[in-house]
């Protein structure tokens, strides 16, 4: 029971979270879990094949958010990605993926033996990945032929919003479906926060419910348009391929609490948050040694607050706020990354202002050091943005990632990776943007990114204790 007590000691400490899921451990009207878990018994619906009450879920979530449809998900946004992009291609189709798109992404590349094209975002101050540019997707659909789909992120993960209305509106003129994971957007089209993508012309969008907004972890929704270019029926035929064939009543009854909460209580709660959080950026803005991410040319998601602070790493500031009763969402370099809902508190809010107020009349060495020997902030091509999991370009690739996959793979050690060519997908995790993938080459720049992230205290999701997939030369 190491696992459940390690969870009650939660209440006891109580570390504010600013962190998913977005319901922030508040207690919404819920009973018992163990009274409300069942399966499919008669009269209450089929998530694979919806007749009733999960139908009319679906429906409400749809008409809440602008869709013609919802498919609702158990098994996170991961699947629902999983779905779209099998939806809107075939086996060795092409596909144009922005590089800084989440490794579920990948994940259906690979399994579904895709030849994959990227778009590359801009990289802004800390390393920190922008939007696509509609100019770049369309100069990449007039070089190439045959693209079956569009992929972007938007918002990311430290809340850049690209111009999906325009990215759309390009993919549209070639005939091609965009998908857009906005796993870390299903509050955006609520209260002032900017529009969701599903009214902007994405043919399918991916939210994750508990991410943003009060429902419980792995409750997520794919939201398809009328005159979507992806079919009802390819969506529902792979729905059912990756959704669990046991979905838990248990997290479909939050997301019915969610949406209700949205639809009735919505309004007056996204009001009060959102003048709380104005607030909170003020006063956060004020303190000597604090900066707040917030980009220009781009529109941005305020919920996200994307703190750093002169002369300390994001390692650093990361266990400031942990001794301050405040776990972040994510530590980068240079930056920790904060995740604010509907459900925060005005007593959350002021902790961490006093937290940050409090350091902010400090400051170490240390970070300085670290962050000057990465090289200067702003730099273009540095290990400060690669360990971030963005490159300007991708790494040299021996093979496609659908031929890696097919290849024997064998495990390597780390002092021996270079010149070899990856067997998996690694990334800095979170946010699990791909360092590498299948079939490109660890280079040299490569292991520096890898050792510059293992260095400050990160965790390399494809690092299995030292050693590394590669695919074994004939």
């Amino acid at each position: 029971m190491e696992l459940l007590d390690k969870l009650k000691e939660l209440k006891q400490d109580d570390p504010y979270p600013m962190h998913m899921p977005g319901h922030k451990r508040i207690r919404l009207d819920f009973p018992n879990i163990y009274d409300i878990d069942i399966t499919e018994t008669d009269g209450y619906d089929n998530l694979h094949r919806p007749e009733g009450i999960i139908k009319e879920l679906s429906r409400e979530t749809a008409e809440l958010y602008g869709a013609d449809q919802a498919f609702l998900s158990v098994g996170g946004s991961t699947d629902m990605i999983l779905t779209s992009i099998f939806a809107a291609t075939r086996p060795e189709d092409k596909i144009i993926i922005a590089r800084n798109c989440h490794k579920s992404v990948y994940h259906a590349a690979v399994l579904r033996d895709l030849q994959v094209r990227y778009l590359f975002p801009e990289i802004l101050e800390l390393g920190i990945p922008g939007g696509i540019k509609p100019s770049e997707v369309n100069k990449l659909l007039k070089s190439e032929k045959y693209i079956s789909a569009c992929v972007v992120t938007s918002p990311t993960y430290e809340g850049v919003i690209s111009d999906v209305r325009s990215i759309a509106d390009i993919c549209h003129e070639y005939g091609i479906p965009l998908i857009v994971d906005a796993a870390h957007g299903a509050h955006l089209g609520f209260g002032n926060f900017p529009v969701n993508p599903i009214k902007q012309g994405a043919d399918a969008v991916v939210i994750s419910l508990h991410k943003t907004l009060p429902s419980l972890t792995q409750t997520a929704c794919l939201l398809r348009n009328k005159d979507s270019l992806i079919s009802a029926e390819r969506i529902r035929k792979y729905f059912d391929y990756f959704e669990t064939s046991s979905p838990s009543y248990v997290l479909m009854a939050g997301i019915d609490n969610c949406i209700t909460f949205l639809k009735e209580k919505g309004p007056a709660a996204f009001e009060n948050y959102e003048k709380k959080l104005k607030s909170l950026r003020e006063n956060l803005k004020k303190l000597k040694n604090i900066s707040l991410f917030e980009p220009e040319n781009y529109s941005y998601d305020p919920s996200k607050l994307v703190i750093s602070m002169y002369g300390k790493s994001g390692t650093e500031l990361a266990d400031i706020l942990r001794r301050g009763k405040i776990e972040p969402e994510m530590t980068s370099l240079s930056y920790c990354l904060a995740m604010t809902s509907v459900m925060d508190t005005d007593q959350g809010f002021e902790r961490l202002f006093r937290v940050l107020q409090a350091a902010s009349k400090s400051e170490t060495d240390y970070g300085k050091r670290l962050i000057n020997s990465v090289v200067p902030q702003k730099s273009h091509e540095n290990s400060l943005n690669r360990a971030s999991g963005i490159y300007q370009q991708a790494p040299e690739k021996r093979y496609d990632i659908g031929i890696a996959e097919k290849s024997e793979i064998i495990y390597q050690e780390k002092d021996k990776l270079e010149g070899k060519v990856s067997g998996g997908i690694v990334t800095v995790y979170p946010p699990g943007i791909p360092l590498i993938v299948p079939g490109e080459i660890f280079t040299d720049k490569v292991l520096v990114d890898l050792k510059t992230a293992k260095a400050a205290g990160l965790t390399v999701d494809g690092d299995f204790n030292g050693k590394y997939l590669i695919v074994k030369e004939k």
